[in-house]
């Protein structure tokens, strides 16, 4: 099978809920052979990514890629078409350029909130649970007031 069918494949499975790979020592089941031995290194503490820069390791390919941006190369390829943005992370510019088209994926299920990431999301529920403490709403209030004044 050609490279190019072999990354087809693997990138419709990521579009299923199939989990055939099961970890033997805790259960937890993944989509694809290279998570499950990714996963694997979390319970042996092995770290088989080593830094060339600095005495760090890590458990998968993409941490070290992430490290090496921010930590020596400072390397910011994900760029933002409609601005000067760029970021060592495309999770990042694609939060990013929802400030620019003003999606909200993020939906309460609760109440009409609508978020642009999930980490507002999570403190947005935390209201409705009530475990919304004082500092919480302090910052909340904060990054409103600032975003009225822009």
């Amino acid at each position: 099978m050609s490279s190019c069918c072999l990354i087809y494949t693997r990138h419709m499975k990521s579009h299923t809920d199939e989990r055939p790979h099961k970890c033997h020592l805790c259960g937890r089941a993944f989509r694809t052979v290279t998570l499950l031995r990714n996963h694997l290194n979390t319970h042996t503490g092995t770290r088989p990514h080593k830094c060339t820069d600095c005495d760090m390791a890590f458990v998968t390919s993409g941490e070290l890629v992430r490290h090496r941006r921010y930590k020596h190369t400072h390397e910011k390829p994900f760029k933002c078409s409609m601005c000067d943005y760029a970021s060592v992370e495309v999770s990042k510019l694609k939060r990013h350029i929802r400030s620019h088209t003003g999606e909200r994926p993020f939906q309460c299920s609760l109440c009409s909130y609508a978020s642009r990431d999930t980490y507002k999301l999570k403190r947005h529920m935390r209201t409705h649970s009530g475990k919304f403490d004082t500092f919480t709403a302090f910052l909340h209030a904060t990054q409103n007031y600032n975003v009225h004044l822009l």
